[in-house]
């Protein structure tokens, strides 16, 4: 069973995440299979436009193959880890640097290894389907594949908010934010993708596809009054460059706000140390490059298995399944700031094998 479905009609090519019974989890074979047929279709001239979806109508993309790196965690230089961690983020970079367009449609459930797959997409497309997270601090991971440099430069603390509770949000709040730039109803999806097989077969160029999806996609987008006020409560207490009064404002409003009591409850299911590498991992990546982020990552991510909370985490959540992780603290103040600057330490001979 091909892994990655390759669909070329003339000038256009559609690349297929085909594990639809795991919410088309990436492994590492596909991605060395997106690696693969990007750079060939970066060759390939007669190539106009790129467009990654995912099989079945309930995910574009759950992330990674997690339990695959939880049964290689006892690895002694975690081989499988850094493997797949290097050559993920180095397809993220390829697509964000992509010599063609590239359409992502983010139909059904787009997180973590989905979202930093897309980051660098000309077309975002969410759908009413579509639910968008980065959930990492919930397996005791933190915020990869890129996503702190987009994270950290999002308004209104919704990119603290998105990187903290790893809660998810819908097309509504995407596309308020600019997260997504496209809108695409599901049940429009199969005369979308006929449209867009029929503009192939035509041979039509990148610049007559662009005009075209500018003409398809346009949406006039106003929130909705309870995304609004969402948003508004976001702001309100996630719209700090510091944790700690991040999580002081929840306290104060937890006694007549039902959101901030909510969030905070959130807060405290999630792994201390992820969280404070986390905000630490922000605050970096505002004055970094994407590269830099990227490097930044891979080094944080083996790291998080070495000695941070990604085992247990990954053990309550999908192995033994009992959603009760012990993490390695209590809580955040007994988070040293030692701890956390020795997770940014960086590691000899890691590298990622970016394209030139």
């Amino acid at each position: 069973m091909d892994r990655v479905l390759f669909r070329q009609t003339g000038t256009v090519v559609g690349l297929g995440l085909n594990k639809p019974k795991q919410l088309n989890a990436l492994s590492l074979e596909m991605i060395r299979l997106l690696r693969r047929h990007l750079d060939e279709i970066a060759q390939d001239p007669c190539v106009e436009l790129v467009v990654l979806y995912g099989e079945g109508d309930r995910a574009f993309c759950a992330g990674g193959d997690i339990r695959a790196l939880y049964d290689a965690k006892d690895e002694p230089n975690l081989e499988t880890a850094a493997a797949f961690f290097s050559e993920e983020y180095a397809l993220d970079d390829r697509v964000a640097r992509f010599p063609k367009p590239v359409l992502a449609l983010w139909d059904g459930v787009v997180m973590g290894g989905g979202v930093g797959l897309t980051y660098g997409a000309t077309w975002k497309i969410a759908t009413d389907r579509t639910r968008f997270a980065m959930p990492e601090t919930g397996i005791g991971f933190f915020p990869d594949v890129g996503m702190c440099y987009a994270l950290s430069r999002m308004e209104g603390g919704l990119g603290h908010y998105l990187a903290l509770t790893g809660e998810s949000v819908g097309a509504d709040v995407l596309l308020t934010a600019g997260v997504a730039n496209a809108w695409l109803p599901s049940d429009e999806r199969p005369s979308f993708e006929a449209e867009l097989v029929k503009r192939g077969e035509q041979g039509e160029t990148a610049e007559q596809l662009q005009r075209w999806l500018a003409a398809r996609l346009a949406v006039e987008h106003r929130p909705s009054e309870e995304v609004a006020d969402f948003l508004r409560r976001v702001q309100m207490y996630f719209d700090s460059p510091s944790l700690s009064d991040i999580l002081a404002r929840l306290r104060e409003g937890s006694s007549s706000d039902p959101f901030a009591a909510q969030v905070l409850e959130i807060l405290r299911q999630r792994s201390p140390l992820s969280l404070a590498v986390t905000f630490e991992a922000l605050c970096r990546a505002r004055n970094a490059t994407y590269r830099e982020v990227l490097e930044t990552d891979l080094g944080l991510a083996l790291e998080f298995i070495r000695r941070g909370d990604f085992v247990e985490g990954v053990r309550a959540q999908l192995v033994d399944k009992d959603r009760r992780p012990k993490w390695r603290h209590a809580d955040l103040a007994s988070v040293t700031a030692e701890e956390v600057e020795a997770f940014f330490e960086p590691i000899a001979h890691l590298s990622i094998p970016f394209a030139d």
